[in-house]
């Protein structure tokens, strides 16, 4: 992955810090468990509902003692943190790392604690194998993304792109079941126009091109615009393709736009810049994954019914997918067996697990009363895990809470499957930092940029100094 993982399900499930060690109990005797993932003192709601749970996980394993840990993950810190053995016992990252961090010793191998379980099986196949090496499993899926286009459905009715029904909801397709929103980069352009057109100091699309979340999304932009892999892999050698030919139509369109004034004109903007500009009006669409679409509504109170959510367009006419990731729960290399038994039953407690009984059920509900109350949007989502059972229950609570026109959402949800790919395999944070460079020099400097010599640089860098240590 790519981006902080403070998203859709992390609003709820977010981290905040009171203790700093993963293995060592308090002098009273119990197993500590320090949980990574626990909200900051702040989100008032958040914490009192990891509390409640705290509760009743301890009630039943008094053995155990919960302790709040704040680790937001991060590449550039991970390191320091594992060498120190200071990361908590169960903490988030992207589905990107997990080999890595297998490779070097950081996590810990869970197989043995999860099947006794019996949750090995129930996992999306997908998010599984990010998690796993050698048929070993080190980790647990939090929920899962797919990468598709955020739009402000009140700016692209404004200026004519859409209609609406006599309700007054919006109407996505013609009579004939078309869509009537871009699905080709081309029309992402031309709705761009319109907006500049007719709004002041707006931009159709925001482009990220900073802290490896520009390169993220960039992949799948030049996916879509028939590059068919960014790293090639041939006869035990992987080689690096970042400037393939589609890869090069993919930049060359997002300098065309920054150059005709199309794109927000700001070459740094990460994650939470996304939303940050669909919130304040500044632009009428952007990319983003599945599970941060609340962001814009619970930071800057953006009308949950002014969104749709829409499949990545095509831009050579053929070419469609959606990167497709996630969030893992990892545990901590010098965990212990029983740590990682006392979290993984935590997980549950949390409603983070395949289990069906009353309590971890009841778990999932707590988590849509809380967001309830808090005024977000509840949205389908991807699921972490398939067993029939699970996603029977699941799906019902879902049909309870969800407070969205879910036929805005339907397009994207109904394609995932058909269009999900997952991220590229090798050294990809290193290969986004370098796709990030080539998008802030086509951003910065439009008029000027040569896009076939930006990524033949980043593809000699990636193949040298990286993908050549294979």
């Amino acid at each position: 992955m790519k981006k902080g993982l403070f998203t859709a399900a992390a609003a709820v499930m977010g981290a905040a810090a009171l203790f700093s060690f993963a293995g060592c109990g308090k002098g009273n005797g119990k197993i500590t468990v320090s949980i990574g993932m626990w909200p900051d003192s702040t989100l008032t709601q958040d914490v009192a509902m990891f509390e409640e749970w705290e509760r009743q996980f301890e009630a039943d394993y008094p053995e155990y003692d919960i302790v709040a840990d704040k680790y937001d993950y991060s590449a550039d810190t991970i390191a320091a943190k594992a060498t120190a053995k200071q990361l908590p016992t169960v903490f988030q990252t992207y589905f990107t790392e997990p080999q890595k961090l297998i490779e070097r010793k950081w996590i810990v191998d869970i197989t043995d604690e999860i099947t006794e379980l019996g949750w090995l099986d129930k996992m999306d196949a997908n998010m599984r194998a990010a998690v796993s090496k050698d048929g070993r499993c080190y980790g647990v899926p939090r929920d899962g993304y797919g990468m598709g286009m955020f739009l402000n459905l009140a700016m692209l009715y404004d200026v004519g792109v859409i209609e609406k029904n006599a309700d007054g909801s919006y109407k996505l397709h013609d009579e004939a079941g078309n869509p009537l929103y871009p699905t080709t980069f081309a029309e992402v352009r031309e709705v761009s126009e319109l907006i500049v057109e007719s709004y002041e100091s707006t931009y159709g699309l925001v482009v990220l091109s900073a802290n490896m979340n520009g390169g993220w999304q960039f992949s799948n932009m030049a996916w879509n615009f028939g590059c068919d892999a960014l790293q090639v892999e041939e006869g035990g050698k992987v080689t690096a393709n970042l400037n393939d030919a589609g890869a090069v139509r993919a930049l060359e369109w997002i300098r065309d736009m920054a150059n005709d004034g199309l794109i927000y004109p700001d070459a740094s903007l990460s994650y939470s810049d996304w939303y940050a500009k669909i919130g304040s009006k500044n632009v009428a669409m952007a990319f983003c994954g599945s599970d941060a679409l609340m962001m814009p509504v619970t930071n800057f109170n953006f009308n949950k019914d002014d969104i749709a959510f829409v499949p990545m367009p095509t831009g050579d006419g053929e070419s469609r997918y959606s990167l497709y990731g996630g969030t893992p729960y990892v545990f901590a290399g010098n965990a212990t067996k029983e740590q990682v038994k006392g979290a993984l039953l935590f997980l549950k407690y949390m409603g983070r697990s395949p289990e069906t009984d009353a309590l971890s059920i009841n778990a999932v509900e707590l988590g849509h009363k809380t967001a309830q109350a808090k005024g977000m949007p509840i949205l389908p989502s991807i699921r972490p895990w398939v067993n029939e059972d699970y996603l029977t229950k699941v799906n019902a609570l879902d049909e309870k809470y969800i407070n969205v026109n879910t036929y805005y959402y339907k397009d994207f949800f109904d394609t995932i499957e058909d269009y999900k790919r997952s991220e590229e395999p090798y050294y990809c944070q290193d290969m986004y930092k370098l796709l990030d460079n080539a998008l802030q020099s086509v951003i910065s400097k439009p008029g000027t940029a040569n896009c076939q010599a930006l990524l033949d640089t980043a593809n000699s860098q990636f193949q040298n100094n990286y993908l050549n240590k294979l």
